[in-house]
This record gives structure tokens, sequence and C-alpha cells, in this order.
């Protein structure tokens, strides 16, 4: 039994003399450095949230880069600690770096794109946009790639690269939409009637904005029929359900009234040839 203790001892003592002392400061600077991390993290984070400025993408980003420097920090303090030489480890750290970007600078391109995306923010997470081809609404803002999804339930995930060297048509952006109709009616028909319908439609929508006032003229001499041109304003929610309701309410009011909307016709004469 004794000699059992006298190599435990013996073996304490060469642990102490040795790297035990290195290693017990790393692990514990390694317990200290997470916690540190970890309150840090949090902090960025609250302070992001309550930065009205930041939406959640950029706050995401924002903590997620402190926390990688915090980890890089703490993975060199304790190789340090160990007795490593710093500077060689930075060298290697730059090295390898340096490795990487160069074979991915595609990926690095659109980190970099994303970064941009995040900041200046062309659009927010819920917009209703229309990039690289694609329209639908943003439900994600990451690093390397937005994805979407279309009005008939598509995910589409687009590289930030695609999307800065796009035109970006953002239609959730401003609060009011202008929405744009061409009313067609017959040559015959009372222009001052047909006013007096689509007007009372119009007014009637309590959705329609009375300022800018609602338009409504007469634009165009068109090949079978008189066009009218109705513009009014609603909110960018509204606008397309006041679209079809206004759509459907005139050809409703104009049957009551009346009124024609003309259609396409063709007309054929058949002429008799003489017989020989």
């Amino acid at each position: 039994m004794k000699e059992v203790f006298d190599a435990i001892v013996r073996f304490l003592k060469s642990f102490v003399s040795g790297y035990g002392i290195a290693i017990v400061t790393a692990l514990a600077v390694l317990c200290v450095g997470l916690l540190i991390a970890t309150i840090v993290r949090r902090a960025v984070k609250k302070s992001s949230v309550k930065n009205r400025k930041l939406d959640n993408s950029a706050t995401g980003f924002i903590t997620g880069l402190v926390s990688l420097v915090v980890y890089v920090v703490l993975f060199v303090a304790v190789l340090a600690v160990l007795g490593f030489s710093t500077e060689g480890i930075i060298t290697a750290f730059g090295s390898v770096m340096l490795a990487v970007s160069l074979g991915l600078q595609n990926t690095l391109s659109s980190l970099t794109n994303g970064i941009v995306l995040i900041f200046t923010k062309p659009f927010v997470a819920g917009d209703y946009v229309e990039v690289g081809g694609s329209a639908g609404t943003v439900k994600e803002i990451k690093l390397f790639s937005v994805k979407i999804v279309t009005p008939d339930n598509i995910t589409v995930v687009i590289p930030n690269s695609t999307v800065l060297n796009s035109v970006i048509v953002n239609y959730s952006r401003m609060p009011l939409r202008r929405l744009d109709l061409v009313v067609p009616v017959s040559y015959s028909t009372d222009i001052a009637k047909v006013k007096k319908v689509v007007m009372d439609i119009v007014t009637a929508d309590a959705r329609v904005q009375k300022l800018p006032e609602p338009f409504f003229r007469l634009t165009e001499y068109g090949a079978s029929s008189l066009n009218f041109t109705l513009r009014v304003w609603t909110t960018t929610g509204d606008f397309w359900n006041v679209k079809f309701d206004i759509m459907e309410k005139i050809v409703e009011e104009f049957r009551v009234s009346g009124l024609e909307i003309p259609f396409d016709q063709l007309d054929v004469h058949v002429i008799p040839s003489e017989v020989q």
C-alpha cells in the first residue's frame, strides 16, 4: 500500500514540476474565457436588439462576429499559457486564412455582399421584392444568400452576389402604392355618366386614400373603345384586394347602369361571286 502511495506522490510531483501547472492554468483560462465570451455575446445581442436601426439579420451577424473574435483570442491565450509561441500561431493562422481565402473567392464575395445587404438594408425580412428574376416574400437574409418564398409557395435561395448585381424592386418599402387601371367603354357611352359611376365606386371604398386625390380621366382613343385611366392610392397591404374589388365592382355597376365594356369583334362579310 505504501508503495502505491509513494508512486502517486512521485507522479504528482512530476506532474506539478512539468506541465501540470500550465495545464491547470490553461483550463482555468479556458473556463474564465468561455464565461466572458458568453457574457459578451449576450451583452452584444441585447445592445443590438435595442438598436432600432438594426433588424434581426444584422443582430445575428454582429453577435456571431463578436463571438468568433472572442473565441479566436481565447484560443490563442490558452496556447500561450501552455507555452506555445503566439507569433508562430498567428503566422500559421494567417497563412491558413490566406489559403482559404484564395480557394473560396466566390464564397467570400457572397459574404462581403451579405454584410453590405445587412447594413444597407435594401429590404428586410417580410418585404415583398423582385430580385434576380424571382419575386416573393423575403424570409431570411443570411451572410451568403437570401431566401424568398414566391406566392405559389416555392422557396428560392439567391446568392448575395447575384442580389447586389441585380435590380432590386421592393414593393413593401413605401407605406402607400398607386393603383392604375384602364377602363374601356364604348364610343357611344355618356362620358359624364361613366365618370360618376366609377368615382362613386372609388369614393365608397374606405381603403382608397383621399389624398392624393383619385384620378379618372379619358386618356386614349382606342381602336374600338374610349380608354379611361383610373389612378388611386392605397396602403401597400391593401393594394391587391383594392385592385380586384374595384375591377369587380366596375363590371357590376356598369351592367346595372347600362354601360358597355367593349370587346374585340370581327365582322366577316361574305360576298358571293358571280355565277359564270
